[in-house]
């Protein structure tokens, strides 16, 4: 039997399954889709694959699958995860880590608060990428809840709409109609943002590869960069979740710092050989 530790943590209900190895299994859709199914696996929206850096300056590499076996080229939430036990591990307060696109500062703020530096948003259509003639990041569509949305990419690609009430399900449904359609080479993860006031907005989000989930940090970041640029809110905010809520702050550079917390659910061995 050839057999894998793992551990099962989450930030804000956003679970994951992260493993620190070099198994090439790790990276074949099919496991992915067998470790994250919440009935005969592990259960996550999102398996984390770790190693050492070939980067001096970098404290670890980390690779994001989601659920569906596709890539995520990052996971806010997942970095608060990762920086929880690599504090411990490597008697740090500051980490940088390691990302197929480029590297992310992680530092602990005490109390069981951790900030990801999330970096600077992207608005050129071929950065987020957008498939657009007129090169704007501006996009209007005709359905039934999600009408006029704003794509931007910080880390991964999102699309962000504002409504009077959240709506899980036309928010599923349009999510799965925008997907299907050619503006979005890439995939992309959609949210739905209600301003409550200049310091508070709750959102919901259909993550690409996963579907709705209960938090999403990039999201929650991105949302916030459009509602100031709307003048919607200031440059501090409470992001409000189904999971629970994030600190985002856009610092006077335009880098995005999400703030919140993460757990540890338990730690387990996998047989990497039968998946089970």
């Amino acid at each position: 039997m050839k057999s894998l530790n793992f551990i099962k943590m989450h930030g804000l209900g956003n679970d994951f399954v992260i493993f620190n190895s070099t198994e090439k299994k790790l990276h074949d859709p099919k496991f992915i889709k067998k470790i994250s199914d919440r009935k005969t696996g592990i259960g996550c929206d999102l398996v984390v694959i770790t190693k050492n850096s070939d980067t001096e300056y970098c404290d670890i590499y980390a690779k994001f699958i989601n659920s569906d076996g596709t890539t995520a080229e990052v996971c806010g939430n997942a970095l608060r995860c990762l920086g929880k036990e690599l504090f411990k591990l490597k008697q740090k307060k500051h980490l940088v880590i390691e990302t197929e696109k480029r590297v992310i500062d992680i530092e602990d703020y005490g109390n069981g608060n951790i900030c990801v530096d999330m970096g600077k948003p992207k608005y050129v259509c071929n950065s987020i990428p957008l498939s657009s003639e007129n090169n704007n990041n501006k996009i209007s569509f005709d359905l039934e809840y999600l009408e006029i949305g704003y794509a931007l990419n910080l880390g991964n690609p999102h699309l962000i709409f504002f409504v009077e009430q959240l709506n899980r399900n036309l928010l599923e449904k349009n999510s799965k109609e925008i997907e299907n359609s050619e503006f979005f080479p890439e995939g992309i993860n959609i949210s739905i943002v209600k301003i409550i006031n200049k310091q508070l907005v709750k959102i919901m989000t259909h993550e690409r590869g996963v579907g709705v989930t209960q938090a999403c940090g990039s999201a929650a970041c991105a949302s916030v960069l459009i509602a100031k640029e709307k003048n919607h809110v200031t440059d501090k905010v409470c992001v409000e979740m189904t999971g629970g809520k994030l600190n985002i702050e856009i610092t006077s550079n335009n880098n995005v710092l999400m703030i919140g917390t993460a757990k540890k659910v338990f730690e387990g061995i996998i047989d990497i050989k039968n998946g089970k």
